[in-house]
């Protein structure tokens, strides 16, 4: 009787301990909104103009509490216009699917503050020519950052602000009339909306 007695108390003592930990539980959703870039060189006699992008994708979540960790895929459309000096404006359009792998921290619900590396793991860019696109080459580093802010409202709906930088500028960008610009650094700030299932 003893034995079944401490078996019984040593399992209500187990549960007790498993149910006063966090569980850990997956979250989803979709997110999309629009990014503001700042490409910029260090020749001063180039006049870069920056357009306004947008992004889309999913954002997945390993919720463990007051921490998470956020591995997400977005699909990123910048743009920008370089005119060299005494030269035509060069029209760009950059394509590019960024994985963000993101550590969340949620200690003031139901606000979250992220940090964490981004991948860039496809990254084209076309330069319009008449009604052309040809293919440019990369203007977005491979390995960036990103910190930000969110927020959830109605246990589903996100607003989340970044801002998005680079560790160092790519240098020695070749424009498509075989020119070369000497670095080209490039930055932005999205404002994102999302929905969590």
């Amino acid at each position: 009787m003893r034995k079944v007695l401490l078996t019984l108390l040593l399992v209500a003592v187990a549960a007790s301990a498993a149910a006063q930990r966090p569980r850990t539980r997956v979250e989803w959703g979709v997110i999309g909104g629009i990014n503001i870039p700042d490409y910029s060189t260090n020749m001063d006699a180039t006049d870069v103009k920056n357009k306004l992008g947008w992004q889309a994708g999913i954002v997945t979540a390993v919720n463990f509490g007051a921490f998470a960790v956020e591995p997400q895929i977005l699909y990123v459309r910048q743009g920008l216009r370089i005119r060299p000096e005494g030269e035509k404006e060069i029209n760009l359009k950059s394509n590019s699917i960024d994985v963000p792998v993101l550590a969340s921290f949620r200690l003031l619900h139901p606000v979250r503050i992220y940090a964490g590396p981004v991948f860039t793991v496809m990254n084209d860019s076309k330069q319009k020519s008449g009604g052309d696109l040809l293919d440019f080459g990369r203007v977005r580093p491979s390995v960036s950052y990103t910190v930000g802010v969110g927020v959830v409202l109605i246990r589903h709906l996100l607003i989340d602000l970044r801002y998005n930088g680079q560790f160092r500028s790519k240098h020695d960008v070749l424009l498509p009339d075989g020119r070369q610009l000497d670095k080209l650094r490039t930055y932005n700030v999205a404002l994102s909306f999302g929905y969590l299932f």
